[in-house]
Parts: structure tokens; C-alpha cells; sequence
């Protein structure tokens, strides 16, 4: 069983959803509550109404740029969503404020949370809390894990123990065990602009040569396709995918135009799966384009833009996947984490995603968030950071 609401709302209201969700599922065994606005500048509040109204029940309290659920999305206002259920075992987690090297005090949080169960985390971060590669090398700690999550607002998520402690940190999250791992899959709202190229040489973030040629050429190339524009400047956007590897072992053929991609952890929609990166300058002289830790050498590396129907296409497109994968199985709810560039400033008219959902997946409890970046399932054990997508887990029961 599970319950979600979403409404524009300060505390006394929140206070009100909060105990009909608490009736509504009354062996509750964890919930998230995602809030926006002033609601998400008092998220300390938020967490205590949390453990008051929904005592002894492990949950999450997680600061967004706005909220959403199966009935519509809310942007820029102060207002909450959330989501309650049963079935399961849910353990919330942080990671110390002052870790030295978080990528590691991940790894071993997991470890020590999950180990080697078949298991889901979901991971809330503050901005700049991880780096490039933080989310490297999980499943060597948690094999069996499902990782997804995105990044707050601005402050911390704050967890709620079943004994009522809060607990946050620069990534605080929630460890299900007991429950079957959700389909998750994820979508950029990018078109692709080019083919993709392997990274041959890198100095310091700057990819000097891809595909045999200058990187900034191979930009130049990219987006004289896109021609006039007759609005606004469109984003153009690196999109990076791991070395392609055919069964012999061997290096595969690039990737062409016409592949869309996809990360998903359960049946990518296109044989393609890349993440989005800024390209944060160019390197006149030496020909090159600084995209960061992330461009290594025998990446692919291509070039999209910022797409609306792109967007629409690929959310429409993992909904479609997510419903058939769960056939055969109770849906239970569902969780929708999709970046704040994406939203009504993206489609130009509000709830475009949220009509999405609902028209897939009907009257289906769904919670989530616009978030500043999110955590894509890549791998069984593995997620990447990305930007500019949207993160659908379906989770269910079987039948």
C-alpha cells in the first residue's frame, strides 16, 4: 500500500497531509517528503513535523527547487510532496559533514547499510558535495544495490530513524532492503547533435583531440547544423558515454546520429547511454574545450542540445518501458526526479511531465522533485551524476 500527496502549502498545511497519509496507511514502513520554497528553507521544521506526525516511520525530508506527484508540478512556490508506504525494511543514512574523501565514506556507508543484499539506495546530495567519479566503484561495496537520487536545492535532505533521530549530512539517503529493487530508467532532455567519438588526448579537463580531429572542430561541425535560430541562443551540451566494447572485447563503431540516449539500470531504451556535461570554455590555441574530470581519455564524446520534444519523447519513452518491465508485478508507487532546467521553463506550459506520467500510469501514488542535478542508474551497483534528466523507479510488489 501507499499514499503520495502534493499541494501548495506552508507547515499547517503540510501538518494536515501529513497525518491524512498516516491514516491512509496506517503499516507504514518508510516515506520521502519533498519540499519547495520557504518549506524548503525550513527543512529542520519540516523534519521535526515529520517525526511527530509520522512517528517510529524512517523517512527522508529532501529540499527541492520545486515538487511534483501524479497530479501536477509545482515551480517556483512553497509547497511539498511526498509519498508514504509499506512493505520493506528502510534505514536512513548520512555521510559526515567533513569527510576527507566522500567518494570513500560512500563506499563504505553503503557497505556497512546494504552490503552485498539485493537492495535499494536512494541518494539525496547538496550541491558540490560530490565530484566527478564520487559515484565510482559502489558496486564493489554494494553488488547488489540499485542507485539513484539527485541533488537538493541548496541544503541538506534530512533522514528520520525510526527511533526519531535526524540525522544529515552532505549526502543523506534511504537503504531499503526486504523490498524488490524498483525498474529504473532515465532520460536527458537532449537532442544529439553529432556522432560519437572516443577521446584520444586530455590536459587538465581540457579534451584536446576525439575522433582524429580537434575537439573544437568537432564542435564547430556539430552545431553549424543547428543553423538560425530564431529564439534564444539553445544550450549546447557535451554528452559523454563509456568506451563502447563489442562482445570479442574489441572497440566498437561509434554510435550514430539517429541513437538516443538513455541510462537506465533495467533496459536502456537505445544502445546508447551518455550523461550530460556544461562545456565550461574553449581553448582557442591549443583547440580544445574544457569539460572537466569527466572527459578521460576513451570516452565517447558527442554534442547535444537542450531539447524540449527530445525531453518529451524520452520521458515518454522510459514510462513506456518502465510499465512493460513491471508487467506481471503489483505496482506499488512510484518516484519522478527531474531536473529544475527541465519543467515550464523547458516545455514553455506547466505539468508537461506530470500529464506524462498520469497518462501512463494513471492514478499511481508518485512523488519527486525538480532537482539541481541527478544520480542515474548506469550499472547494477553503479550510478552516474547527470544533468538535465529525468529519474523514473517504479516500485512494486509481485503479484
Amino acid at each position: 500500500m501507499a499514499r503520495s500527496f502534493s499541494a501548495t502549502c506552508g507547515p499547517d498545511g503540510l501538518l494536515h497531509h501529513l497525518a491524512d497519509l498516516r491514516s491512509a496507511v496506517p503499516s507504514a514502513s518508510g516515506g520521502i517528503v519533498f519540499v519547495s520554497g520557504q518549506l524548503a528553507q525550513r527543512a529542520s521544521g519540516v523534519a521535526e513535523l515529520v517525526r511527530s506526525t509520522w512517528r517510529g516511520i524512517p523517512a527522508c525530508v529532501v529540499p527541492a527547487a520545486g515538487v511534483l506527484s501524479e497530479r501536477g508540478e509545482l515551480e517556483g512556490d512553497t509547497g511539498a510532496s511526498g509519498v508514504l508506504w509499506s512493505g520493506g525494511r528502510v534505514a536512513p543514512f548520512a555521510l559526515p559533514e567533513r569527510a576527507e574523501d566522500p567518494s570513500r565514506a560512500l563506499r563504505e556507508t553503503l557497505a556497512r547499510t546494504i552490503g552485498p543484499r539485493s537492495a535499494t539506495a536512494i541518494l539525496f546530495a547538496r550541491p558540490g558535495a560530490l565530484a566527478a567519479g564520487a559515484l565510482e566503484g559502489l558496486a564493489s561495496c554494494a553488488p547488489g544495490a540499485c542507485v539513484f537520487g539527485a541533488g537538493t536545492a541548496s541544503s541538506s535532505a534530512i533522514g528520520v530513524t525510526s527511533q526519531g533521530e535526524l540525522i544529515e549530512g552532505p549526502v543523506t539517503g534511504l537503504a531499503i532492503t526486504g523490498f524488490a529493487p524498483p525498474i529504473v530508467d532515465a532520460s536527458p532532455a537532449a537532442r544529439l547533435l553529432s556522432s560519437f567519438h572516443p577521446v584520444e588526448e586530455v590536459s587538465g579537463g581540457v579534451v584536446l583531440r576525439a575522433g582524429g580531429r580537434p575537439a573544437l572542430d568537432l564542435l564547430s561541425a556539430a552545431t553549424a547544423t543547428l543553423g538560425e535560430q530564431a529564439s534564444a541562443q539553445p544550450l549546447v551540451l557535451a554528452a559523454l558515454a563509456d568506451p563502447a566494447v563489442d562482445p570479442r572485447g574489441d572497440a566498437a563503431e561509434p554510435a550514430t546520429l539517429g541513437s538516443v540516449g538513455s541510462v537506465g539500470s533495467v533496459g536502456p531504451v537505445s544502445p546508447v547511454r551518455y550523461v550530460l556535461r556544461p562545456i565550461r570554455g574553449i581553448d582557442p590555441a591549443r583547440r580544445g574545450l574544457l569539460l572537466g574530470d569527466d572527459a578521460r581519455p576513451g570516452a565517447r564524446l558527442a554534442f547535444a542540445v537542450r531539447d524540449a520534444a527530445a525531453a518529451r519523447a524520452g520521458l515518454e519513452g522510459i514510462a513506456r518501458h518502465v510499465s512493460r518491465s513491471a508487467l506481471g508485478s503489483a505496482p506499488r508507487f512510484a518516484l519522478y526526479l527531474s531536473c529544475a532546467g527541465r519543467g515550464q521553463d523547458l516545455y514553455g506550459a506547466p505539468d508537461v511531465e506530470a500529464r506524462i506520467l498520469r497518462q501512463r500510469f494513471a492514478d499511481l501514488p508518485i512523488a519527486g522533485m525538480h532537482s539541481s542535478f541527478e544520480i542515474a542508474p548506469w550499472a547494477p551497483g553503479e550510478a552516474r551524476l547527470a544533468l538535465y534528466t529525468g529519474v523514473l523507479a517504479l516500485f512494486r510488489a509481485p503479484s
